[in-house]
């Protein structure tokens, strides 16, 4: 018997049908990019600490992602978000026979409010939380250390995600 042989051209269309199919995948399941955020306040004023990692972060992604525009000055913003508290932690999860720390548990919480310049209460103080666990090791310290900090920054990140869905779900009525 001879194997079947395929002409050049039903060899392409099989070619195209293979390229297509991870696209039509991707469509099917309602895989879609990140875009912008519509918020229903044309300008926003965040108050917190200038340095803070949270603060910097969020006026990135609000200058990236919407069409709201950052103010300087709370009486001239539509909303004015407050930053109440952020905290990072890290508690021990469990230990080696010899009693040292093997895993920890991270922590970040921020705790916000968004009000209008009059008081009015947008959002009421809500907290947000994320946590990751930290395998350890005493002999890695540095790069344990540096796995922290990565950890930490997806954390404020996915704390970020979170945020923005809310403050896209806000409706002044």
């Amino acid at each position: 018997m001879r194997p079947a042989v395929l002409s050049a051209s039903r060899r392409a269309l099989l070619r195209a049908a293979a390229a297509l199919l991870p696209a039509a995948a991707l469509g099917g399941c309602g895989f879609q990019l990140r875009g912008s955020t519509n918020l229903a306040f044309a300008t926003l004023y965040i108050q917190g600490p200038d340095n803070s990692p949270f603060v910097i972060a969020l006026k990135r992604r609000i200058a990236a992602t919407t069409a709201t525009r950052l103010t300087t000055d709370a009486k001239s913003a539509q909303a004015v978000f407050t930053l109440l508290g952020e905290t990072q932690t890290q508690t021990p999860q469990a230990y080696n026979a010899d009693g040292t720390v093997a895993q920890y548990q991270l922590r970040d919480t921020v705790r916000f409010t968004l009000t209008t310049p009059q008081g009015k209460v947008l959002i009421a103080p809500t907290e947000l939380t994320q946590t990751s666990n930290l395998s350890y090791s005493s002999s890695a310290t540095l790069a344990k250390a540096n796995e922290s900090d990565l950890l930490y920054r997806g954390m404020r990140e996915e704390l970020i995600d979170r945020l923005m869905f809310q403050l896209a779900a806000v409706r002044e009525r």
